[in-house]
Parts: C-alpha cells; sequence; structure tokens
C-alpha cells in the first residue's frame, strides 16, 4: 500500500472533481491499492483512501423542522446510511422561527453563504471539526450521485407529506423534552440587591454545584433596583456563559413581589451600611423599612418552606428579627443569620500568628450582634495539622491558647486587629472586599443544607429559645451544629461571669434596635419595588 497527498500520483481523468477539491481543502492524506475501486463520477479511480475519508469525516443536515426539501435531502442521507455503513449523519431541527438565526449565525462563524432551508456540510473529526459547505438540497443530491452514484426520487407531494411529519415528530419531541423538565423542580433562589459585588460571586459558586445537592437544578430571582439593570444584565450574560449545567435560568426584576414569588431560598444581601452623617437612629429606621418589607413579601409570595439567610451591610440581626416577625408562618428556624464571615477571620488571623492552614482552627464562636457589637470566643477553640513536638492522627488537636502562648496578644492585640480587620482588607483592595463575602455566605448555606461531619461548632445568628441569658425571639449569633437541613444551638458552652456580662450588653443594644424600629416601620416599598423591568435569561419566565 503507497501513500498519497493531495493529488500527485493519482491518475484521474477529472481534475476539477468534487471528491478531490475536498481532499485539496481538508488536507485528507489517501491510501492506495491496487486490488480495490470505486467508482467515482466519469472516472474510474482506485482507492481504499476512500474508505479511509469517510470513516474520519460526519455530514451535518440541518433544516427547519417543517421544509419539505429538508425532508428530501433527510431521506437521502438515510438512504445513504443504509447502504453505506461508514457514512455518519448528524442531523439539526430547528423551529421555523428559530431557523433564520440560527442558519445566519452559523453562516457567519463558519464563513459561509447560505440562505435557505436544509443546509448541509462535512467535517473532518480528525483534523479539529473543519467543515466544507456542501449547500442545500440539489447540492446534496449531486454530491450523493456523484460519489455514491445514489439517488433520490421523492415526488413533492411525498416532500410536503414527509415535512409534515417531521413538525409533527418535532413538536412531540419538544413537548416531551418540556414534560422531563417538568419533573425537575429547580430550587428558586432569590438574591435581594443583586448588582451587588457579592452576589456576582455567589451567582457563580452557589451554581457550580453541591452546595445544595449534586444535581439540584437552580433558577435564580435577581432583585435590583432600576439603574442597576444594565449592570446586573451584564452579569447575567456572565453567569450564563459559564455554561452551568445546574442553572435553569436566571430571571432579573424590579419589582420585589416578582422576586420572590414562589422562590424556596431567599438570599438577603443588601449593603445597608450606616453613612457618614447618618445618625445611628436613621440607620436603624432605614435597615427595618427595607427587612419589614421584605418579610411581608416573603409572607405572601414565596414558598411555604422558604428559607432566607441575612447577610450584606446592615443590622443585620433586626432585619433577620423583622423578616421573622413579619414572615410569621415560615417558623424562626426557617430565618438565619450569616455569621461566617467574622468566624472565618477570626480563624485566619490565628492561623496566620500560628503558621497553619486557617482550615485546621476550628470552634471558634462569634457571640452577638453581626450588625453591631459582637464577642470572638477562643476558650473552645483548637488547632489541627500544627507543627510541634507531638504528633497525631489528622484528628488530633491543640487548643488555640497552648499554640498562641501569648495570653497578651491573645486580649488586646488580637481583638484590636479583628476590629479593623475589614477596613485593612478594603483599604488594601481598593474597594470592599466580595469573594469572602460571598464564599461565607454560600458555604453557611452548604452546611444548613447538608449538615456537617463530626462534632465541629460553627457560629450562627438565630432566633434564640431563651438560652444563655437571650431573650426568646430575639436574633443572636451563637454556637450551632449542623444537621441534614436544620441546625441546633449548642447549650453546653461555660459561660464566665465576664462574658455573660459582655452577652448582656449586645442584647441590650439589640432591644434598643427593636424599639427604635417598631416605633417606625410603615408599610413601604422596598428598594427597586416600584418598576416593572423584567428580563429572562436560560429560560421561559413564568
Amino acid at each position: 500500500m503507497s501513500k498519497m497527498n493531495s493529488l500527485e500520483s493519482a491518475s484521474i481523468k477529472s481534475s476539477d472533481c468534487m471528491f478531490w477539491h475536498d481532499c485539496i481543502m481538508l488536507g485528507i492524506e489517501l491510501y492506495f491499492s491496487d486490488s480495490y475501486c470505486m467508482r467515482h463520477s466519469s472516472c474510474i479511480i482506485p482507492v481504499v483512501g476512500m474508505i479511509d475519508y469517510m470513516l474520519y469525516t460526519s455530514t451535518y443536515l440541518a433544516g427547519s423542522a417543517n421544509c419539505p426539501y429538508f425532508a428530501r435531502a433527510e431521506l437521502l442521507a438515510d438512504n445513504l446510511q443504509i447502504k453505506l455503513p461508514d457514512f455518519e449523519v448528524h442531523k439539526i431541527v430547528k423551529e421555523q422561527d428559530e431557523w433564520a438565526g440560527w442558519l445566519s449565525q452559523t453562516c457567519r462563524e463558519n464563513s459561509w453563504t447560505h440562505s435557505s432551508s436544509p443546509l448541509i456540510w462535512r467535517e473532518l473529526l480528525n483534523r479539529g471539526g473543519r467543515g466544507v459547505l456542501i449547500g442545500g438540497s440539489n447540492e446534496f443530491q449531486e454530491y450523493a450521485a456523484g460519489y455514491y452514484d445514489i439517488t433520490s426520487s421523492m415526488l413533492s407531494s411525498d416532500m410536503t407529506t414527509v415535512a409534515s411529519e417531521n413538525m409533527a415528530t418535532h413538536q412531540s419531541v419538544l413537548e416531551e423534552a418540556e414534560y422531563v423538565k417538568s419533573l425537575s423542580k429547580p430550587l428558586r433562589v432569590c438574591f435581594t440587591d443583586s448588582s451587588n459585588p457579592v452576589v456576582y460571586h455567589m451567582l457563580q459558586e452557589l451554581a457550580s454545584g453541591g452546595v445544595v445537592g449534586e444535581d439540584v437544578e437552580l433558577s435564580y430571582h435577581l432583585l435590583v433596583k432600576e439603574e442597576e439593570l444594565d449592570k446586573t444584565r451584564g452579569i447575567c450574560l456572565e453567569v450564563v456563559d459559564m455554561a452551568h449545567p445546574l442553572l435553569r435560568d436566571i430571571q432579573v426584576t424590579t419589582e420585589t413581589v416578582k422576586a420572590m414569588e414562589g422562590v424556596d431560598l431567599v438570599i438577603v444581601s443588601d449593603d445597608l451600611s450606616q453613612s457618614e452623617n447618618e445618625s445611628w437612629e436613621t440607620w436603624i429606621k432605614r435597615c427595618a423599612l427595607v427587612y419589614s418589607n421584605y418579610g411581608s413579601v416573603i409572607k405572601q409570595f414565596a414558598s411555604p418552606d422558604c428559607k432566607v439567610v441575612v447577610s450584606g451591610r446592615g443590622a443585620l440581626n433586626l432585619g433577620a428579627y423583622l423578616i421573622e416577625r413579619e414572615a410569621d408562618n415560615l417558623g424562626k428556624r426557617n430565618v438565619v443569620i450569616s455569621s461566617r464571615l467574622p468566624e472565618n477571620r477570626a480563624k485566619s488571623t490565628i492561623a496566620r500568628r500560628i503558621h497553619v492552614n486557617s482550615s485546621g482552627v476550628v470552634n471558634v464562636i462569634v457571640w452577638g450582634n453581626r450588625g453591631g457589637k459582637t464577642h470572638v470566643d477562643l476558650r473552645n477553640s483548637s488547632v489541627h495539622g500544627c507543627e510541634g513536638a507531638i504528633w497525631g492522627p489528622p484528628s488530633y488537636s491543640r487548643p488555640v491558647k497552648d499554640m498562641v502562648h501569648d495570653d497578651k496578644w491573645l486580649q488586646i492585640e488580637y481583638l484590636q486587629s479583628l476590629a479593623t480587620y475589614g477596613e485593612y482588607i478594603e483599604g488594601t483592595l481598593g474597594h470592599a472586599s466580595s469573594v469572602s463575602e460571598a464564599h461565607s455566605v454560600v458555604s453557611t448555606i452548604k452546611d444548613w443544607w447538608n449538615g456537617t461531619s463530626g462534632d465541629g461548632i460553627y457560629s450562627l445568628g438565630v432566633s434564640s429559645s431563651g438560652c444563655y441569658g437571650v431573650p426568646e425571639g430575639l436574633f443572636f449569633s451563637f454556637p450551632v451544629s449542623f444537621s441534614e437541613g436544620g441546625w441546633t444551638v449548642d447549650e453546653g458552652i461555660d459561660i464566665s461571669e465576664e462574658l455573660q456580662e459582655q452577652l448582656s450588653e449586645i442584647v441590650q443594644e439589640l432591644q434598643r434596635e427593636v424599639e427604635v424600629a417598631s416605633s417606625s416601620i410603615q408599610p413601604v416599598p422596598a428598594a427597586g419595588s416600584d418598576t416593572g423591568g423584567d428580563m429572562v435569561f436560560g429560560g421561559e419566565q413564568e
């Protein structure tokens, strides 16, 4: 057997035949033998390479579902597959209203000129999928006759009949696909203040899978202000471009009711930071109006089993309290505050001090008010993976106090560092932190949904049952453990007199917030709920 490139040493009567033209265009290497011949147009060509050619190419047949010429080309392609086992065909069927746009984009991407249905081309699979346009139905007929001496004798009446049958079959397939899709109910997630950079990162991390389930689809509802619509549209396009298989669709709206209608999870992520010249009371009242409105809408329009995670910046404990009070149909255990960010920062500060991975620092407790005073408690914390004279299995740990071995640093410098940690990061970045905040919220959701292994303690803002001297119903950051779909406050932590005094001070601060908020709450729309701009990405708006 000898190797030939392009037309070298070939005995050909017709130099312009389609087969040899494509060999030149695609760079096909042919292998010939004197023992095999195939009829090609008007010439006899000895060719084993023709088989090679068929093995490494695929023919693509695309058309509008109701097109008679597509029906004729499809029948001919089916006939070729029957008679030629190595002839491979891929069919692409489009709705009539989709065809023109799809055809234009495909031709533009491949530098082809074609304006009708069907569109037929071939791709050389072992050369990166480079394609050669065949053309339409008539060109495909000539191609089949010239290469394989196979033709189609379908009448016009048959073409019309088959086209109608194709359309009915295509519609049936679409309906079946929609039915199957309807059986998989996505988890509907509402993000408030969705132009916030923190939400930008949460959208991607939540959709990557493994947070609420390996095979749970997600439907995002993004609430934005009118002036942020264009910015949020760009964010949505980026998320869709990532092609997450679990992301069903994204809806963007400026209406709070639409954003929260039927949702299973609400992530409150508003940036309600106190402005420089704003009094504390004015700030509390502003936060109260937003949070209470969210609670009212959640009660009326969200899923009865909806879960709410309060994050962002603002009077977060007050916000959770007001949301739970307004949405009293949810139950106290369905509303929480993410305390994971200050917990993670407390861990990383310790880790840097003793040169370990921050994930090895465990059981750090953040008590108190996420929108005000908090207390970081290291008395029960320990460190895994530390280097020292004593080594043990992965489960072995040593108390943080023993590893730091510097009480003055723990009691003064450590707490001072935590107090200014956020400002330091923002000053270094030149903007507010967003990646760590997003991850802290998503990791809280993951633990809430799936539970955690072992007997680890985490910090979470929840409604008090009266433990640790915190009045019942007041939201407070406590030590908790997670089980699948739930959480439990660890009520066995020893509390010193000094710590109890600090907790009492925080309780007084929270009670004052509730008092000021209760005197000012009126039913007003939340930010971004007074207009009707809506956009849908990746699915149909419901």
